[in-house]
């Protein structure tokens, strides 16, 4: 348990999420880091999770202000997040002297009855956009409005509803909220934490660590080994950046495990996906360059040790990895993925390099980004600014605390 010194908490936040620390999930980690400094300001969060192995207790206080309570449910996906809906009903009927909310980014039929009953009951309840989705092309227009008022229904508990970039907002009115109930708020980077390297000396002495080859030019990604994140993209064309520049070297930092795949059938495709991957990393063509780091608690070390950054998604909500390689001054391919923000990035070719989500694209942008020493530094600098200027994690915080407030009336 970490310790922080605060008070009882003035407003009592209940996050409902499928999967929370310590099992790695994007949005669950970043409330779980913005829970020690919002604890500062009287926000306290009440976590209702998955109990995913025996290992993991079923109630847990991780600081003063941040309390977990874990579920065990069983039944398909969205059964097991309505038993969480239930769970936090029954937590927030309980009297209380604080205010209290409700966030979650889940929402569908079976959790709807759980928030319209907590909503009734005079619960604020928010709404957190973590993906950007795609209409289904094909689908025949009487479906595509059927499945429109499905949204809306299921949608309609909310009280508000935060999108991290104005195209995630844009998708939130197409679910049926309507823009005035829709804040943005950038997901933020801890700049302090993810910041360029002092000098020369101490890039090599992280890459002494690491074991990297000091003269490299190292091209780094970062996150899930999953099909979503365009890795088997960034493997498949890298012999033809060795060909070019044969003291090239890639790095893979993410973990293989992915327990947030709730079926056994996703879970046999992943493994699929990442066998093959294995064997294209393992091709004569690819000399050896390509490691694969396994997960890793400080990614900020390997971004810190690499010249540049690849991102080959193919959808996200914002790309918070990104944001991270920013603030570590590096400069980012990125090729076009589905929600890309059109301006919490910064400007294409100022603040980052962005390329179409092809294979000759991605590997021009990665040839020219490696060899324009001068202009990729420049882009570095340029990138870190935007990331203190626009994009600090305290930014983040703050909005958070004045909109838990105005929502809990206070």
């Amino acid at each position: 348990m970490i310790h922080v010194a605060t008070a009882a908490p003035e407003i009592e936040v209940s996050l409902v999420f499928r999967h929370f620390h310590p099992i790695l999930a994007g949005a669950a980690e970043r409330f779980r880091r913005y829970s020690l400094p919002l604890a500062q300001q009287g926000i306290g969060y009440q976590v209702y999770t998955l109990r995913e192995s025996a290992e993991h207790a079923e109630a847990e206080q991780m600081h003063a202000a941040l309390w977990v309570q874990r579920i065990s449910a069983q039944g398909l996906p969205l059964e097991r997040d309505a038993a969480l809906f239930a769970a936090a009903w029954r937590g927030l009927a309980q009297p209380a002297s604080q205010g209290r909310l409700l966030q979650t980014s889940l929402c569908h039929h079976l959790a709807a009855p759980w928030l319209r009953r907590i909503s009734a009951a005079g619960t604020r309840c928010l709404y957190v956009g973590t993906m950007v989705g795609r209409e289904e092309s094909g689908v025949p227009l009487l479906k595509r409005w059927v499945r429109r008022w499905r949204d809306h229904q299921n949608h309609a508990p909310f009280h508000a509803a935060v999108a991290s970039t104005t195209v995630m907002a844009r998708y939130l009115e197409r679910l049926g909220f309507r823009r005035e109930r829709i804040q943005v708020i950038l997901n933020g980077v801890d700049v302090e934490r993810f910041r360029p390297v002092a000098d020369v000396a101490e890039k090599r002495s992280l890459r002494e660590r690491l074991g990297l080859p000091a003269a490299a030019r190292v091209v780094v990604f970062a996150g899930s080994i999953v099909p979503r994140k365009g890795v088997d993209m960034l493997v498949r064309v890298w012999p033809q950046i060795v060909a070019q520049m044969p003291d090239a070297r890639l790095v893979l930092v993410g973990g293989f495990d992915r327990p947030t795949f709730m079926t056994q059938e996703r879970m046999q495709e992943l493994t699929r996906f990442q066998d093959s991957l294995r064997a294209q990393a393992a091709r004569p063509e690819a000399g050896g360059s390509i490691t694969f780091t396994g997960e890793c608690a400080e990614v900020q070390d390997w971004l810190r040790a690499a010249d540049v950054f690849a991102f080959p998604s193919e959808q996200e909500g914002m790309g918070n990895v990104v944001l991270e390689a920013m603030a570590c001054g590096l400069p980012c391919v990125i090729t076009q993925f589905h929600g890309m923000p059109e301006q919490e990035f910064g400007k294409p070719s100022q603040e980052f390099c962005l390329v179409p989500r092809e294979d000759d694209a991605l590997v021009g942008g990665l040839l020219r980004t490696l060899a324009a020493d001068g202009a990729a530094a420049a882009m570095g600098r340029a990138a870190r600014d935007w990331a203190c200027k626009e994009l600090d994690v305290r930014l983040t915080i703050e909005r958070y605390a004045v909109l838990y407030r105005r929502l809990a009336g206070h």
